[in-house]
């Protein structure tokens, strides 16, 4: 569906393919990561920015479930009922560990956005090389 896109768009040197995070290789304009983090926890998660980042030759777009008192609240009233729609084994991480290692690793955070829906919530941040 990308590529049918970029063609009719008139787009002819883009590049699109999927990869498990830890051995993606090469340099790109942008690098996004929306809805991964969640399977990570924080400690492997800030390894992977820097990964990340570290193919970006300009911009990196990430998202993640942030670790606030309200999310882990709604996480733990989840656990409570059994089930199919039983709460995932998402990892929640605190946003200054994600903005640090951002800028650890040369970004700059520029534009960041809250994303919900009725039981998933997200903050996206993108982030352009210092």
């Amino acid at each position: 569906a990308s590529e049918l896109m970029a063609e009719e768009l008139g787009v002819k040197n883009a590049n699109f393919y999927t990869s498990d995070l830890e051995s993606v290789e090469g340099n790109y304009d942008t690098v996004t990561c929306v809805d991964v983090a969640i399977h990570y926890p924080t400690e492997q998660m800030t390894g992977m920015i820097e990964h990340l980042c570290s193919l970006s030759d300009r911009r990196v777009i990430f998202s993640f479930a942030p670790k606030t008192w309200w999310f882990v609240g709604l996480k733990k009233i989840g656990e409570l009922f059994p089930g199919p729609s039983k709460t995932t084994r998402a990892y929640l991480h605190p946003e200054e560990d994600v903005r640090r290692a951002l800028e650890a690793a040369g970004f700059k955070i520029q534009r960041e956005e809250f994303t919900g829906t009725n039981f998933y919530f997200s903050k996206l941040l993108e982030a352009t090389k210092a």
